[in-house]
């Protein structure tokens, strides 16, 4: 007879086939994209807005009134701000006051700079150009986007209508997804499933919310600030500070290098309006993403900062923009889906921030270390003591 493999083997199979599964799992979702990208942000949608439907329903409106007026303002927000978006795109490709008058300006600054580096990169200063060197063609590249956002108008507004359809058919059996679910699953596990639904919808429901509020309130004060200090385009820093917030520690620092690229471009060689740009918008991201967004978060989502940026790259390269968006949401439900299958647990603990597990390890290693003072014993290698622990002694 053939041995039974043993529990290191079977677990080497069950780590492989886990990778295999991922694997596939993103392969899938990054041929369905077209499908399965409405039908995510209609999803998120919804937990977003379900507070206010739960809110409804506790006031005894009627389910169907109470969809109409989430979905009408739903729609509301959409149109207003796809008009806003519009018109800072048609504000940028204005051949008076856009991007084009301010090529002059940038091809000045390009020879300026030039001019200083071209002796330390032993180039000829009279033909050496910063941008071209750099191989930045900006205005085209500027231009390009902006027409081809343009263009899409209809391609938007599509996937704008699939998603509103979307939402619609989940508001619709939301009242019975959960009864479902919780039928179709064994006795046993009722519970767990329930307090993990329940634990996914109450963490990403708070982020998506603090999310919304810090974008718009970022959008607003960029705006603002953009008027106060003369800088040019101000409803635009305002809508990309809107838009970028979404993306967490890359889309504020692209934001901000923004302004502050946009401020050198007008003001140089005024320093000290540079200096001030600069100042007033790191200050409002450092106000608005460390100390407000913190305090409306509460508990924050337990998830690494390298795990997020990972996310980022990942979902990112799956699902395009709309992936980064929504990366972190996704790896907080991925987290929270591992945490309650046993054989998932350490894919969890590696996702976590790590803060409760290093607290533990330093509790222990004190623990340890007066052990081995009070009793006199020569302190062993950390590895070798782990190893004994862990086997409940020698």
């Amino acid at each position: 007879m053939t041995p039974a493999p043993s529990d290191s083997t079977m677990k080497i199979i069950r780590d492989v086939l886990i990778c295999i599964v991922a694997v596939l799992f993103f392969a899938v979702m990054k041929v369905t994209a077209s499908i399965i990208v409405p039908m995510v942000i209609a999803f998120f949608i919804f937990i977003l807005i379900n507070p206010m439907l739960s809110r409804m329903d506790k006031l005894r409106v009627p389910r169907l009134l109470s969809m109409l007026i989430v979905l009408l303002i739903v729609a509301a927000v959409f149109v207003l701000f796809l008009y806003i978006f519009f018109v800072m795109v048609n504000m940028l490709m204005r051949p008076d006051t856009g991007i084009s008058a301010y090529a002059a300006r940038v091809a000045q600054l390009d020879m300026a700079a030039s001019a200083w580096l071209a002796p330390y990169l032993d180039e000829n200063p009279e033909t050496f150009s910063l941008l071209s060197w750099l191989n930045i063609n900006w205005y085209s590249v500027l231009i390009s986007g902006l027409s081809s956002v343009s263009s899409k108008f209809i391609s938007v507004l599509s996937d704008a209508l699939l998603v509103f359809l979307y939402l619609m058919f989940i508001i619709l059996e939301r009242q019975t997804v959960m009864p479902k679910l919780l039928a179709a699953l064994p006795r046993g596990k009722v519970q767990r499933a329930s307090q993990m639904v329940e634990r996914m919808n109450r963490q990403t429901s708070r982020y998506l919310l603090t999310k919304v509020i810090i974008s718009v309130a970022t959008g607003i004060m960029f705006y603002f600030a953009s008027i106060i200090s003369h800088l040019d385009f101000a409803l635009v820093w305002g809508v990309l500070a809107v838009i970028l917030n979404f993306i967490p520690t890359i889309g504020s620092i692209v934001c901000t290098a923004g302004t502050i690229i946009m401020a050198i471009i007008q003001f140089a060689p005024d320093w000290g309006n540079i200096i001030y740009v600069t100042l007033l918008m790191i200050s409002i991201e450092m106000v608005l993403g460390n100390i407000i967004d913190p305090r409306l978060q509460g508990v924050q989502l337990n998830i690494s900062p390298l795990v997020i940026l990972v996310s980022l790259a990942i979902w990112g390269y799956v699902w395009g923009i709309p992936g980064m968006f929504l990366a972190v949401p996704l790896t907080s439900i991925i987290q929270i889906i591992c945490a309650n299958v046993p054989s998932l647990r350490p894919i969890a603990i590696m996702l976590s921030e790590g803060r409760y597990y290093r607290k533990d390890y330093d509790r222990k290693r004190k623990r340890k270390k007066l052990v081995h003072e009070e009793t006199g014993d020569v302190e062993m290698p950390e590895a070798m003591s782990d190893h004994i622990e862990d086997n409940g002694g020698l």
